[in-house]
């Protein structure tokens, strides 16, 4: 009788362990979430693809050169090489002189070439040597276009045996700011197409995917070129030039809401 008071005590108290390690096994499988595999997957798939619209922008500025490059020969002739320098030399600073005169600094002059060499007469036979003739070149900017011609005049009175060239450019400040105004119209030019195409389609613009700018354009205008010296005015009359933008935009449209 107390054996088997003893194995139903155990009985009992074996059942009660059971029962809460069941317990707690539902409560831990209650607080987990269920989920349903491929539901993420299946919404993306049912999303609808974006819609996208490139356009390509194009942008032009106009301008009136505000800086003028000119180059200076001075020519130097004589029976020697030494004779030839001295009388080059002497015109090539009375030239500079008059510049410095007009207000042209020495940062705006540079020299392109110098050189001397041997005149022959190639009648002769064989060649021989009858002279030397030197050569300077100096090439000036001349930041004010209104007084060019005035430059011009003087230094062909002071010594310029012949004017090589004649070019109208911009100043690099200038250049930079017309370069910025030519992109802007570039991006103004792109958006006004797409926005047109948008709006023909019911659309509208949501968004930008991506934008890339192709470099800008800042053509020389065609030099003037002299090619016989004159005491007479000389009239400066520049040409136009343009600079160029470029803008591709990706833009991403969506319903009219």
């Amino acid at each position: 009788m107390k054996l088997r008071t003893i194995v139903s005590g155990v009985s009992i108290a074996a059942l009660f362990v059971a029962l809460a390690l069941l317990s707690n096994a539902l409560i831990t499988l209650g607080t987990q979430p269920i989920t349903q595999p491929g539901i993420e997957e299946q919404e993306t798939n049912l999303q609808s693809p974006k819609t996208t619209l490139t356009v390509v922008g194009y942008g032009l500025v106009r301008y009136s050169p505000d800086v003028v490059s000119v180059s200076f020969t001075m020519i130097g002739q004589g029976a020697s090489a030494e004779e030839a320098l001295t009388r080059c030399s002497e015109k090539t600073i009375a030239v500079i002189n008059l510049l410095k005169s007009l207000g042209i600094s020495e940062e705006d002059m540079k020299t392109s070439y110098f050189y001397v060499y041997p005149v022959y007469d190639w009648e002769a036979k064989p060649p021989k040597i009858i002279g030397y003739e030197a050569q300077y070149s100096l090439n000036v900017i001349v930041r004010d276009i209104s007084t060019a011609g005035k430059v011009i005049d003087n230094a062909v009175k002071a010594g310029a045996d012949r004017i090589d060239g004649i070019t109208f450019t911009l100043s690099s400040g200038k250049e930079n700011e017309l370069k910025m105004e030519a992109v802007k119209a570039a991006v103004e030019d792109a958006r006004a197409k797409a926005s047109i195409i948008a709006k023909t389609l019911g659309l509208k613009i949501l968004s930008i995917e991506s934008i890339s700018l192709s470099s800008t354009e800042a053509p020389t205008p065609i030099p003037i070129y002299k090619e016989q010296v004159t005491t007479a005015p000389i009239p400066i009359l520049p040409s136009q030039g343009e600079i160029t933008a470029t803008v591709t935009i990706v833009y991403i449209l969506g319903a009219e809401t």
